[in-house]
């Protein structure tokens, strides 16, 4: 029995072991006249398999994937990465299929011209698919079509330069935005762009829209802010494996920006996934209860450094520090914080493990 040791994110395409001398997709049932659309197909096609020892693997759930055009004998199948090519496109309104074992998905792409070339993504999820990137050209009009994640994006409404995938786009007084404003036109905000195809392979803009609904998924984080960088509102940090990025539309609840923010603060995050796995945070609420638990420790104090009210030292194997708020019972800071004194220590942990004391007793 073959098996396949598969990464987190699987190609819905890829071969399942076999020996098919060839990888290249099956030719389409016409020619190759007008119109064009090729791309590339992604997914989580996996099921698990149990061996005959009792162990499980993961497999493949399809050797390739049919693409078709719905209500035409136009069709052809994935090859070995996923990527297929169907020509002789009939122009207007074209519904693709993506079949395969348990699977099932359509999509729509509106407004193919005769000539155009149509380059798209595709990721499958069971009978879901979801359009990541589009990208159109026209010989006979010289025209671009393109849809994607807006990157790199400078210069000051109207004229505005940004990037969609990998193809640099400008906008200037005659391009027209429509579910939204140019300055909504930001990082990480999802577009379709019509315009005109420049000599260097950019696009002059007549036309973007926001396609918000589709590129902001709701995403949700929850733990302890690190490597923060950035002057808020406009702040980037980590929570847990996750980076999260704020702006002047954030909210901050609990707590202000710069409570938020800052490394060791406990936050939950709410906001949009972006095309690399961050998240935009529409919200970041302070958990401030959360990250302050009670913690206690007793033994005899080691290692003491700092003047009162300000001093650290070690109880045991636990690292305390105190400061202005912290109450000192049965003696003075200088007592109760000297090598070798016993004492009984109360307060809230840290991130790092240590405690804030908010209570250190002397233990005659």
């Amino acid at each position: 029995m073959k098996r396949f040791i598969l990464a987190a994110t699987i190609v819905a395409a890829t071969a399942c072991g076999g020996g098919d001398a060839s990888l290249s997709p099956v030719g389409p049932s016409r020619s190759s006249a007008g119109a064009s659309i090729s791309g590339t197909v992604s997914g989580t096609g996996v099921t698990a398999t149990r061996a005959l020892d009792g162990s499980t693997f993961s497999t493949l759930a399809t050797s390739s994937v049919t693409v078709s055009i719905v209500g035409t004998n136009i069709s052809t199948t994935t090859d070995g990465q996923g990527q297929f090519t169907l020509n002789n496109v009939p122009t207007g309104t074209v519904t693709l299929n993506f079949s395969a074992p348990g699977q099932s998905a359509s999509i729509t792409l509106t407004g193919i011209g005769p000539d155009d070339t149509v380059q798209i993504t595709v990721t499958l999820n069971g009978n879901n698919a979801r359009v990541d990137s589009e990208h159109r050209s026209s010989p006979n009009n010289d025209t671009g079509e393109l849809e994607g994640v807006v990157s790199a994006s400078t210069g000051t409404c109207p004229a505005v330069t940004f990037t969609v995938n990998t193809t640099k786009v400008t906008t200037n007084s005659a391009t027209t935005f429509r579910d939204g404003t140019c300055t909504d036109v930001k990082d990480g905000a999802r577009v379709e762009v019509k315009g005109t195809r420049q000599a260097d392979g950019s696009i002059l803009a007549t036309r973007v829209e926001l396609k918000q609904a589709q590129a902001q998924q709701e995403a949700e984080v929850e733990g302890v802010v690190s490597g923060s960088t950035g002057t808020c509102p406009a702040v980037t940090f980590m929570v847990n494996t996750t980076k999260v990025t704020t702006n002047s539309a954030t909210a901050f609840r609990d707590g202000t920006c710069a409570d938020a923010t800052k490394n060791g603060a406990r936050v939950e995050v709410k906001g949009a996934k972006q095309a690399d796995g961050s998240i935009l945070a529409t919200r970041v609420e302070l958990k401030q209860a959360q990250a302050q638990q009670e913690a206690e420790v007793k033994g005899a104090v080691s290692g003491s450094t700092g003047s009162c009210p300000a001093v650290t030292f070690m109880v045991n194997t636990t690292k305390v520090t105190t400061n202005s708020a912290t109450a000192f019972r049965d003696g003075t800071c200088a007592d109760t914080t000297k090598n070798g004194a016993r004492v009984e220590v109360k307060g809230t942990r840290q991130t790092d493990g240590s405690i804030l004391a908010t209570r250190v007793e002397l233990d005659r």
